[in-house]
């Protein structure tokens, strides 16, 4: 009878075919688990910067409803909490808000401009601004507006339309606050004023046209804006980052406000 030794040429072949077999698999198994792990707590980190950035919207709800108390309701001065979660919240660059307005039958004309600072949270998600009486949550350099800045165009006739101006400015350094703190945000009321264009008493001459113009980075989501609010814009060749929109009126009251606002840990 003939007997198999070790050193038969098909076991050693089956062997190293079983061996390959084994190392590919667990390079697979390896390099599947190492996939989905990463991925995963990718994920899971994008989820957490998203909540952080949705509670920071959150927040910023409360604060302009803090504002609207000082600027309509009399109040010398709000605070608001936010948490900044390894966040910095800051003063961004000034932005420019600027309302011409032209009586087309007695060719009167009157400007009203302001520059203002928009409060800023930046996180890794994304960014939230308080900007002239407006929220923004900006996602990927995409900014949507969450609050309103409160214009009122009435199209009945008589009609009186409302374009608030509301000026921030920084309380004392501006300096920004960054870490993972909770803030206190206090706004100031600091002047209240009023302003009014009357186009007449005569109907032939109740017609004044209103052009509101905003340079701002998120210029894009003031022009959606205005557009909901039945406004055409008129300066299509305009450059990147301003936007001019215009509407009619009989009378046009423009309440102005300034307000300052300070950071306290």
């Amino acid at each position: 009878m003939r007997t198999r030794t070790t050193d038969d040429p098909s076991r050693r072949s089956r062997a190293v075919s079983e061996t390959i077999g084994f190392v590919f698999a667990f390079a697979l198994v390896t390099a599947s688990v190492g996939m989905v792990y990463t991925t995963g707590i990718g994920g899971l980190e994008d989820a957490r910067e998203d909540e952080q950035l949705t509670n920071a919207v959150r927040a910023f709800d409360v604060l302009h409803d803090n504002v609207e108390d000082v600027r309509r309701e009399d109040a010398p001065s709000r605070a608001t909490e936010l948490k900044l979660s390894e966040s910095t919240l800051k003063f961004g660059d000034p932005i420019r808000i600027e309302i011409e307005v032209h009586n087309n039958a007695t060719d009167a004309k009157k400007t009203y401009p302001t520059t203002t600072f928009p409060l800023v949270y930046d996180a890794p998600a994304g960014e939230v601004v308080y900007s002239a009486g407006a929220t923004f949550r900006v996602d990927d350099g995409n900014a949507v507006m969450r609050n309103e800045p409160g214009l009122i165009l009435d199209e009945s006739s008589p009609n009186a339309s409302v374009v608030p101006l509301l000026t921030v400015y920084p309380r004392g350094s501006g300096g920004g606050l960054g870490g993972s703190s909770t803030v206190l945000v206090v706004a100031y009321r600091h002047n209240v004023g009023l302003e009014q264009f009357v186009t007449g008493t005569d109907p032939a001459d109740a017609d004044a046209r209103v052009n509101v113009t905003v340079q701002s980075p998120r210029a894009d989501a003031w022009g959606r804006y205005f557009e909901q609010k039945g406004m055409k814009r008129i300066n299509e060749t305009s450059g990147e980052g301003q936007v001019t929109y215009q509407f009619h009126t009989d009378r046009l009251i423009v309440p102005k406000t300034v307000i300052e606002i300070e950071f306290n840990r």
